[in-house]
C-alpha cells in the first residue's frame, strides 16, 4: 500500500463506487416508459435487455450512464489516492453495487458496461484496442458461430494480455490479471444467476451475458415500443 494511502481512503473510495454503481438507471429510465425490466426479457436491468423491450434510445442512455458509472468510480479512487492495482478495490465495488443495487431491492444486471466503463477509465490506451478487437471479432462471425459475444469476449482479453506482456500499456500485471478476473466474475455471476431464474427451462447463458438472446419463449415481453430485430 502506498504510503499516503489509508484505511479511510479505502473505504470512501469502495462505498462511492458501491453508490455509482448502484444507480439503476435501466430500471429507472424503463419504469418512465412503463416497463418493468425485472419482469420482462432476461429479467436484468441492462443495456441489452432495455434494448430488446424498451428501445434502442432508452438503451442507448443505459449504456452511457452504466459505462460512466464504472469510469468515474475510477476517477474517484484515483481523487482518494489510489493507484495501479490498488484502482481494482473501487472497479469491484462498481460492479458489486450494480449487481446489488438496495434501491430496487438488490438487484441489477450483469455489469459488463460497467466493467467497459472501469477498463477505460483504468487505462485508455492500453485497453480500447482489446475492447474494439472484441466487438469487430463477435460481430464478424455473429452469423456464422453460436455465442460470437463470448468468444469476442475472450479474443478480447487475450488480447489485453498480450499486449500487456509485449507493450507498454500503462498497466502493471496484477492489474491485468485483475480485470482479466472481473470479467470472468462477470460471466460467472451470469451463469449462476440464469440457473435459478424462475421461469426458464433453459437459457444458452453467454449469448445471455452479452447479447441478450434468449431462446425461451416462455419469458413475457412488454407489449410497449420494440427495438428493430
Amino acid at each position: 500500500m502506498p504510503e499516503t494511502l489509508t484505511l479511510a481512503d479505502l473505504v470512501l473510495s469502495a462505498g462511492v463506487a458501491f453508490f455509482l454503481g448502484s444507480i439503476p438507471i435501466a430500471w429507472m429510465v424503463s419504469r418512465w416508459r412503463g416497463v418493468s425490466i425485472f419482469a420482462v426479457g432476461t429479467r436484468q436491468a441492462g443495456a441489452t435487455n432495455v434494448f430488446r423491450e424498451v428501445g434502442r434510445g432508452a438503451a442507448l442512455i443505459v449504456g452511457l450512464v452504466d459505462a460512466g458509472k464504472g469510469a468515474l468510480a475510477i476517477m474517484v479512487g484515483t481523487w482518494a489516492g489510489l493507484e495501479g492495482s490498488w484502482l481494482l478495490l473501487p472497479a469491484v465495488a462498481a460492479i458489486m453495487g450494480h449487481w446489488n443495487s438496495p434501491l430496487t431491492r438488490f438487484r441489477g444486471g450483469d455489469g459488463v458496461i460497467t466493467a467497459v466503463g472501469v477498463m477505460i477509465a483504468i487505462s485508455p490506451t492500453g485497453t480500447i484496442v482489446p475492447i474494439l478487437v472484441g466487438i469487430t471479432f463477435a460481430l464478424a462471425i455473429k452469423h456464422r458461430f453460436a455465442h460470437p459475444s463470448a468468444w469476442g469476449g475472450i479474443l478480447g482479453f487475450a488480447t489485453l494480455n498480450i499486449l500487456a506482456a509485449v507493450t507498454d500499456t500503462g498497466m502493471s500485471g496484477a492489474t491485468v490479471a485483475g480485470m482479466t478476473l472481473i470479467a470472468a466474475s462477470i460471466l460467472l455471476h451470469s451463469y449462476a444467476y440464469h440457473r435459478r431464474m424462475p421461469g426458464a427451462v433453459r437459457i444458452e447463458v453467454l449469448d445471455e451475458v452479452l447479447d441478450g438472446e434468449h431462446p425461451d419463449a416462455q419469458i413475457p415481453r412488454t407489449q410497449g415500443p420494440q427495438a428493430p430485430a
